[in-house]
């Protein structure tokens, strides 16, 4: 994909869409804006203190027929611009769902969950280094009251032409969760298991910031583990979610092992377990497999403290990458259910290093 002339394509999507979705009298547009501040407390010389625009993203939702709608999605962030989702999806009567385009890889409930309703300003290291994110497939999703399900085959992801030699990849990706009541709260229970094939030798580097972006976006990695000629990969996932009222405790682990042409096949490993608990009383939201947000119920607003620990491991059969450990404690003011400001502090430790960073990150977030 020319990236010099997509600008050009999604305007003119944007501007063509409208007028076709709205044959069908149904026609939103879509967005978020991200704006974080970054501050390096203590042992942080590499990194760049100041402002970052993490997300900047606009698009479509529409219906298209009856059974049938669409969404684009472009982000115009500091780093240029990116596809997000580009779907169709028909609905079944049923209950179940096919989807058609690129969106997210249905594995990793911090994954999943919408970076609009995060509890911490970045998602957890495990999470950003073992799941996919988005790829270009076809799906089909069912749920119905406390169960759910989604099935996919994908391959690369919009963009990602260039990232490979020969053959695109081809993987296929299942994600299954349970969520019955229990008590007056409710329990989230998932796994995931996704394999791909590269097809042919592949380069892949497994890295991750320390769960946050300096003025920069983020250059500076304290992790990185380069593994060379990769044939094919094997994920899997388990995500634990209690919610009860204010409070909520959420918890998951991803393992991910890499088989090569040539040389050791290592396997990394990492989870995240974190609190939260909303000091005015309201409790989070949660819909469909993913927490979602929470709304104020007073006009002063909702506040919302919260304790993170996360480990991942890039160290294995040969292979150096690190290991670290973040601690990141949060405070977040919603005003609404989409609008909110977020304060993250986060101690890293690096055990390869010795070297144990504090960061400072703060967030003004809306979308609609």
């Amino acid at each position: 994909m020319n990236f010099s002339r997509f600008p050009v394509v999604i305007i003119m999507a944007l501007i063509m869409l409208p007028g076709y979705v709205l044959q069908a009298q149904d026609f939103n547009i879509r967005g978020r804006l991200h704006m974080d501040a970054f501050y390096g407390i203590s042992d942080a010389d590499a990194f760049s203190n100041g402002f970052n625009n993490r997300r900047a993203r606009i698009g479509v939702n529409g219906t298209i027929t009856k059974n049938w709608d669409g969404r684009i999605e472009v982000d115009f962030a500091d780093g240029g611009v990116s596809p997000n989702d580009f779907r169709l999806r028909r609905s079944f009567d049923h209950g179940g769902r096919l989807w058609v385009g690129q969106y997210k890889v249905p594995q990793g409930l911090n994954e999943l969950t919408s970076s609009n309703n995060i509890t911490f300003i970045e998602r957890a290291s495990p999470s950003n280094v073992i799941t996919d994110s988005r790829r270009i497939g076809m799906a089909y999703s069912y749920s119905q009251k406390n169960l759910g399900l989604k099935a996919m085959v994908f391959g690369r992801k919009l963009g990602g032409r260039g990232d490979y030699q020969g053959n695109m990849p081809l993987g296929f990706a299942f994600r299954t969760f349970f969520s019955p009541e229990v008590g007056s709260g409710r329990l989230h229970l998932g796994g995931s298991v996704v394999y791909e094939d590269l097809m042919d030798s592949t380069d892949i580097s497994y890295r991750d910031r320390p769960e946050a972006r300096d003025s920069k976006g983020g250059s500076i990695r304290l992790i990185n583990a380069p593994v060379t000629n990769v044939e094919n990969t094997l994920k899997a996932g388990f995500e634990l979610l209690y919610i009860n009222g204010p409070f909520s405790l959420e918890g998951e682990y991803l393992y991910g092992a890499i088989n090569r042409y040539e040389g050791s096949n290592p396997a990394f490993q990492g989870y995240h377990a974190q609190i939260s608990y909303v000091l005015t009383g309201e409790s989070r939201s949660y819909s469909g497999g993913t927490p979602g947000s929470i709304s104020p119920e007073k006009e002063s607003g909702a506040w919302e403290v919260a304790l993170r620990y996360s480990n991942i491991n890039l160290n294995d059969a040969g292979i150096n990458g690190g290991e670290q450990s973040n601690i990141t404690a949060a405070v977040n003011y919603y005003i609404t259910s989409k609008l909110r400001f977020m304060a993250n502090m986060i101690y890293v430790s690096l055990d390869d290093s010795g070297e144990t960073p504090i960061l400072g990150l703060a967030r003004a977030q809306y979308n609609f």
